[in-house]
């Protein structure tokens, strides 16, 4: 068995996320495993470095997975953006040892939010970006963004799911940086990991508070509530993208 790292990028709109789900919806790692069968005429499974939701996008995800075979990692890129469907494509196909994992070894990810803040919405953007056409504060986003750098307690942005519970919602954010661009917003987040929407729940709150719906102060209280009720609510899925995994 040959143990071999995937990465590549998608357009989240037509998936119902990443899992495999039990109704047959159609989904990033459903179609991944239907084409492993196709190429390598064996079952193989498609370990992401983390799931994504319905409707959320990737430039960098990493998927690993172990298969028998002789073919070489160009030729395994070449059958599988040939095979994929038009929202999928490998940008890289590298071999690996066998221990390396595409979840449990992941140091660091960065997540980026686009948010499209002028008055009229875009037909091209619509599936990229959240449409927000209220004025923003962009400096007072990047004071409370501030107050989320480094090891915290996460509890509060973390959306509740039966099938995703985590005793320990301590994280830490390394980097966030918030850059307006014309009439785009770029969240960027890297953390050593991520609880379930905990990236949307943020970028909520962040607008709440540019847009003066809530106040600069109320972010550490936020934090130390360590309840979800405390934060704003969830921004939509299609303006979020996984940019890149580090190992």
């Amino acid at each position: 068995m040959r143990n071999f790292k995937i990465t590549f990028e998608y357009d989240g709109t037509g998936f119902c996320g990443w899992q495999i789900q039990a109704q047959g919806e159609r989904t990033v790692q459903g179609e991944l495993e239907a084409v492993f069968l196709r190429i390598f005429k064996q079952p193989a499974q498609a370990v992401a470095s983390g799931r994504t939701d319905s409707g959320v996008h990737a430039h960098g995800q990493v998927v690993s997975f172990k298969v028998d075979t002789n073919m070489k990692p160009f030729e395994i890129q070449r059958a599988f953006n040939s095979l994929l469907p038009a929202d999928i494509a490998v940008l890289e196909v590298k071999e690996v040892k066998i221990d390396f994992h595409a979840q449990y070894s992941v140091k660091e990810k960065t997540y980026r939010y686009t948010v499209l803040n002028r008055k009229y919405r875009s037909v091209f953007l619509r599936d990229r970006s959240f449409f927000y056409p209220y004025p923003l504060n962009i400096a007072c986003m990047r004071k409370a963004a501030k107050h989320l750098t480094g090891r915290r307690d996460f509890r509060s942005f973390q959306a509740h799911d039966p099938l995703r519970v985590e005793r320990q919602t301590v994280r830490t954010i390394k980097k966030m940086v918030i850059k307006k661009q014309g009439d785009l917003i770029y969240i960027d987040i890297t953390a050593d990991g991520f609880l379930y929407k905990m990236v949307r729940n943020i970028v909520g709150t962040l607008l709440a508070i540019g847009s003066g719906q809530l106040p600069l102060e109320d972010m550490p209280k936020i934090l130390k509530a360590k309840n979800r009720k405390a934060a704003w609510d969830t921004a939509p899925a299609q303006g979020l993208c996984l940019m890149k995994v580090k190992y």
